[in-house]
């Protein structure tokens, strides 16, 4: 059975190689689809030897935008990822190749040879010439070149001899004798730009023994404007021969429309692939350029795709790579796979990008670059330092195990405080406490305050932001005696160190502060929903007590300072303590213990980073003393040492005990100006990282043949680049028993423990009145 070739019509314009690129520029053959940039049209040089590779090849050259076949495929992609074709075989089965060509000088294999007679492979037709071209013509900053201008060329001529004065005719049985020749050379891709009947068993077989083997076939579509493509590529529907590993080229122009000499995918849509042949820039055996049309030159683009993905990911499978071809094609004509576009247009931009979710080497564990993916940083960690910077370049693998450089330090979302002014005047705190016989109670509640008049001075967000809240119950405890000496206690919103604190005495109210309410947890570790039970037991001077509780952690998700998603995580709290009272002071030595179950200090890891969990030791001091004259002097002082609990699979591979520290000095004093008024001074600091090294192992090679990483460890503190101190003066007024007059002046330096971030710095006067 003899076929043609698939060229429509094969000399479309034909001008001379120094105004080539001038006539392209004019009848819009030379841009495509793809990452074309324009450049200033100047005559052709001279061909030149290939010059000394550079370490930073550029591509986006003159000669690239003029290659419209790898400019409208986006090649350019697979350039800048190092992939040009170099080691992968292409066979083409056609009129042989033009042997004097420099554009393939050095790159014609050994294996090439006249399967028709013994003529030699040399063209003297150009249509072999003109297709290898589109394939793989060399890159050298003259005219044009090929999508994988580095692969090595198997020509296997197959035309009958005498046939081209005509029009070339190639026999089934020499064409099957070529593929088999392409496949004992190692050709991983089979261009046919040729079309016809359907083959014979004996092509049949040797189709059917390339694709075994692990070769993908690349067949033309034809170019009679039918509905199906030619019988002869009709063989890519043949589970059992082509075992989904050939594909049909189909043409469009550079807009993208399907040409309208190419036929369609029709029945065969799930094997027709189409990419650029109209107009498409190559140069036949005689070296002159011209304009050509045909699916014959869809067929070596998609060819030369095949070797780029080859050369770029040698791991990849022939069923992986056109798959990847297929999946990530440019859906065109009607959505999804249909019967004019088949798969779609080809696309190498998005088949050289990661395809479905990206994991570590050696891990099943998914990890991307977006924001909070791997972890959502505030409290204590403030900025985490470093933690970011360490986390880049890091190698990732795709679904289809491709290694890919990624910044992963994008992924550490930090969650900046809000500022404090606004927040306290959106709420009207108030606070209850008595004691009465053998028992006490606390209450806070935020009462309504849509309708009660304040000033807010000096921040951003301007004087008047009221806020419609709800009266509602925030926190409170209730503390009893069972016997003599023994006491209890319940409480909802505080800790179980916080409720030791308050049996004890030694933890005075903080509502009256705006920069730092609690100045050992504020921004440190935020514990939401609390409930704690604790007992007590005086011996001697001396007061002990336990308590338990649980709660969650409200970790702060990627959010503006105003619009904070939470997400909550159970922790289990555990205190003893040991207080007594020492002249006029209150003296408390509390041990607690924090474990979180998806948090670190309430800033939140992930599997990806190998960091979700932790266990807290914290060691406190209270201390608050009446001196007598309404003067009342307290200080507050906490260390911890935080164990981080490290998964495999992750990124961290050690951590030391992360060391904190948090502390308070208060004075107040009472009747200053009026009766009943207070003023009070705060100098604080919440809880903040001071130390604690984290060893990271960073994936920065991959070697395909092995399937082995290469890694390099970094070491680096999560000790934020601030530290949070914050001043604040207060002065309360009662006002006739039905309202109070309350003003606050702060600072705070480095909020968050954030330097970047500017000193948050507010004053306040408000006025509640209950009626």
């Amino acid at each position: 059975m003899r076929r043609h070739v698939t060229t429509r019509s094969r000399r479309l314009t034909a001008v001379s190689a120094l105004c080539l690129a001038a006539l392209l520029a004019a009848c819009g053959g030379g841009g495509g689809a793809g990452p074309v940039s324009p450049g200033t049209v100047t005559p052709t040089p001279s061909p030149t030897p290939t010059p000394t590779p550079t370490p930073s090849p550029v591509y986006d050259t003159l000669e690239y935008s003029r290659s419209n076949a790898a400019a409208s495929a986006g090649a350019i992609a697979a350039y800048e990822n190092g992939a040009t074709g170099a080691g992968v075989k292409i066979a083409v089965i056609d009129s042989g190749v033009d042997i004097q060509s420099p554009e393939f000088s050095g790159r014609i294999d050994p294996a090439s040879r006249d399967v028709a007679g013994t003529r030699g492979i040399d063209d003297t037709d150009g249509h072999g010439t003109s297709v290898s071209a589109v394939a793989l013509a060399a890159k050298n900053d003259s005219g044009m070149h090929g999508l994988a201008f580095d692969a090595t060329l198997i020509a296997l001529r197959t035309d009958t001899p005498g046939s081209c004065a005509d029009e070339c005719s190639h026999s089934d049985t020499n064409i099957a004798i070529a593929v088999d020749t392409a496949v004992a050379a190692g050709a991983r891709v089979i261009n046919m730009s040729l079309g016809g009947e359907a083959p014979n068993s004996r092509l049949r077989t040797a189709i059917a023994s390339a694709t075994a083997a692990g070769v993908i076939v690349v067949i033309s579509a034809g170019n009679d404007a039918l509905a199906n493509p030619d019988p002869f590529a009709q063989i890519a529907g043949n589970a059992s021969i082509a075992r989904g590993r050939v594909i049909i080229a189909g043409s469009v122009n550079d807009g993208d429309a399907l040409s309208d000499f190419s036929n369609r995918a029709g029945s065969y849509a799930a094997h027709y692939l189409a990419t650029l042949g109209e107009g498409v820039r190559s140069f036949d055996h005689t070296g002159t350029a011209y304009l050509f049309g045909g699916t014959s030159y869809a067929a070596p683009g998609i060819s030369g795709a095949v070797a780029l993905l080859a050369d770029a990911f040698p791991a990849l499978s022939a069923d992986e790579i056109v798959d990847i071809l297929f999946r990530t094609a440019r859906d065109a004509g009607a959505a999804g796979d249909d019967a004019v576009f088949g798969q779609g247009i080809l696309d190498l931009v998005r088949a050289f990008s990661p395809i479905g979710g990206t994991s570590l080497p050696g891990s099943a564990v998914p990890v991307t670059g977006e924001a909070g993916s791997l972890a959502v940083l505030g409290g204590a960690l403030g900025d985490g330092g470093d933690f970011a910077g360490a986390l880049s370049d890091i190698v990732v693998l795709d679904s289809y195990d491709r290694a890919y450089v990624a910044d992963l330090g994008a992924g550490i979302s930090r969650v900046a405080p809000a500022p404090r002014l606004a927040a306290a005047l959106q709420t009207n705190t108030e606070e209850a406490r008595d004691a009465f016989g053998i028992a006490g109670y606390s209450l806070s509640w935020n009462a309504a305050v849509s309708t009660r008049p304040w000033l807010g001075l000096a921040q951003s967000g301007g004087i008047d932001a009221r806020a419609d809240i709800d009266a509602r119950i925030t926190r409170g405890f209730v503390t009893g005696s069972v016997t003599p000496g023994t006491g209890v206690g319940f409480a909802a919103g505080y800790g179980a160190d916080d409720l030791l604190a308050n049996m004890a005495g030694t933890r005075a109210p903080g509502s009256r502060f705006i920069a730092s309410g609690d100045a050992l947890r504020d921004d440190g570790v935020s514990i939401a929903g609390t409930r704690a039970a604790a007992i007590s037991q005086r011996v001697g001077g001396w007061t002990f007590g336990m308590a338990a509780g649980t709660g969650e952690t409200a970790s702060l998700r990627p959010g503006s300072a105003w619009d904070r998603r939470r997400d909550a995580d159970a922790v289990q709290l555990f205190a003893a303590s040991a207080s007594r009272r020492i002249g006029a002071s209150d003296v408390s030595v509390t041990w607690s213990r924090l474990d979180e179950s998806g948090s670190i200090l309430g800033a939140e890891g992930s599997a990806a980073l190998g960091l979700t969990s932790a266990s807290s030791d914290f060691l406190g001091l209270d201390w608050a003393m009446d001196a007598g004259r309404g003067w009342r002097i307290a200080a507050q002082a906490r260390g911890g040492l935080t164990r981080l609990d490290i998964a495999s699979g992750g990124l961290v591979s050690g951590a030391d005990a992360l060391r904190t520290s948090a502390f308070s000095f208060d004075v107040s004093k009472s009747g200053v100006i009026a009766r009943g008024d207070t003023i009070a001074v705060r100098l604080a600091q919440p809880l903040r990282v001071e130390g604690g090294a984290v060893d990271v192992d960073i994936p920065i090679s991959y070697d395909y043949e092995t399937g082995q990483a290469g890694y390099t460890r970094r070491t680096f503190t999560l000790a934020p680049s601030g530290r949070e101190i914050s001043v604040e003066a207060a002065w309360s007024l009662p006002l006739a028993g039905i309202a109070r007059l309350d003003t606050n002046l702060f600072w705070r330096r480095d909020p968050g423990h954030i330097a970047s971030l500017d000193d948050d710095i507010g004053a306040a006067l408000r006025l509640r009145a209950r009626f």
